[in-house]
C-alpha cells in the first residue's frame, strides 16, 4: 500500500477542505469494507466509547478565527484561568527582583572591600586624597 503525503494549507477555503474530507472519508469507507467482522465490531465499540467520553466533556467548542481553529472549553474564561495566564509574568517579575537584589548586594560587597582596604592600610593621610588611589586599590585587589 502506497501512501502519498498530502498537506492542506491553512489558507485553503472551507469548500476545498470539505471536498478533501469527503474524498478521504470515501477512501476509508472503501478500505473498511474488506476488514474482518470482529475487527470492525471492536472499532465500532471503541468509536462509540470515544464519542461517549467526548459527550461527557463540558462544552468543547471549535472556534474559527480566520484561518486558525482552536479547540476551547467554551464559555468565558474563569478567574482561575485568567490568573494562570498571568503566572508567567509574575514569575518573570519575581526573577528580575531577585536578580536586582543580588546585584545590589554584590555592589555593596565591592564597596565594603574598598573601605576595608582603606581602613586597614598604613598609608600617609595625603594618599586618601589622591584621585588615582581608588583605581590603585581596585587594580591591586584583583591580583
Amino acid at each position: 500500500m502506497t501512501h502519498k503525503p498530502s498537506s492542506i494549507s491553512t489558507s485553503v477555503p472551507h469548500a476545498q477542505a470539505d471536498h478533501f474530507g469527503r474524498r478521504l472519508s470515501a477512501r476509508l469507507d472503501v478500505g473498511a469494507r474488506g476488514v474482518d467482522h470482529a475487527i470492525s465490531e471492536r472499532l465500532r465499540v471503541a468509536r462509540e466509547g470515544a464519542l461517549a467520553r467526548l459527550a461527557l466533556q463540558p462544552g468543547l467548542v471549535l472556534l474559527n478565527q480566520g484561518t486558525v481553529s482552536v479547540l476551547s472549553m467554551g464559555g468565558s474564561p474563569s478567574v482561575w484561568s485568567k490568573l494562570l495566564g498571568l503566572m508567567p509574568i509574575a514569575v518573570l517579575l519575581l526573577g528580575l527582583f531577585c536578580i536586582d537584589t543580588v546585584q545590589d548586594q554584590y555592589r555593596a560587597d565591592e564597596l565594603a572591600d574598598v573601605d576595608v582596604e582603606l581602613l586597614t592600610a598604613e598609608l600617609p593621610p595625603l594618599a586618601f586624597t589622591d584621585p588615582g588611589f581608588v583605581h590603585f586599590l581596585r587594580a591591586t585587589g584583583r591580583d
